[in-house]
């Protein structure tokens, strides 16, 4: 009872010390300190937006070496990073180790070298289907059982107020373009989603082929996208349909 009363203590000075951050930078400079309390050296956020599907833009703000930054972009690590990739398929904590890194030993052979030895990684789906992680490296002390726990719950509270706070404060890896879509454009989207033809839709809908096609441009051009699949694949995601 008494370790569960430390722990909601320190959630809500946590959340009481963010509300009073007033730029990025002092939410980022807030991260790092609860991070070295936590007993680690190093963080890094990363955002990764949902579109495009192929190169999906990546964000990441950290406390890493900047050399091992500018290799890791240089590299485009981001596409191959295990870390990241087990984020698209689980919201479970990983724990960095040769088995994880298996397919990207370079990177974690890299990553080593420059001192990011233990870590741990956690990843948190963003309300438009995108991805956030918050990374802890230190060079030493392998993650205990005991500890990994405790890691675990501090991090998803510590990333939750984070995207919280970024966003209230307009940081440019929260800002996704809105995108809207009418009512009529939305059904169209659904009835494409379903593998309908444009005739077929305009028979269900009672319009016309032409008026079908009209809405199916407008809606690409919003999503920028190439064909109506593409477009529907993106509302999907988004989760506009």
């Amino acid at each position: 009872m008494e370790k569960q009363q430390d722990f909601m203590h320190w959630w809500n000075d946590l959340r009481m010390k963010m509300l009073t951050q007033q730029e990025s930078a002092q939410v980022f400079a807030l991260l790092e300190r609860e991070v070295r309390q936590l007993g680690f050296d190093f963080y890094a956020y990363g955002v990764r937006h949902s579109i495009p599907f192929t190169r999906p833009k990546t964000e990441i703000y950290s406390s890493y070496p900047q050399p091992w930054m500018e290799r890791y972009q240089q590299q485009n690590y981001a596409a191959i990073d295990p870390a990241i990739l087990n984020g698209l398929r689980s919201a479970e904590m990983v724990i960095w180790n040769d088995a994880l890194f298996g397919k990207g030993s370079l990177l974690w052979g890299e990553a080593r070298e420059w001192g990011l030895r233990v870590g741990a990684t956690l990843p948190i789906r963003t309300p438009d289907g995108g991805l956030s992680l918050l990374s802890v490296a230190r060079e030493s002390g392998a993650i205990s059982l005991v500890e990994r726990e405790e890691i675990r719950l501090r991090l998803r509270c510590i990333i939750e107020l984070v995207i919280q706070r970024l966003g209230e404060l307009g940081h440019p890896s929260s800002q996704v373009e809105p995108l809207e879509l009418s009512p009529r454009e939305r059904e169209i989207l659904q009835w494409t989603a379903d593998g309908k033809s444009s005739g077929e839709i305009a028979l269900i809908l009672g319009i016309s082929v032409n008026t079908v096609n009209f809405h199916l441009k407008v809606i690409q051009k919003k999503f920028g996208a190439t064909n109506k699949t593409l477009a529907a694949a993106y509302a999907a995601v988004l989760r506009l349909i």
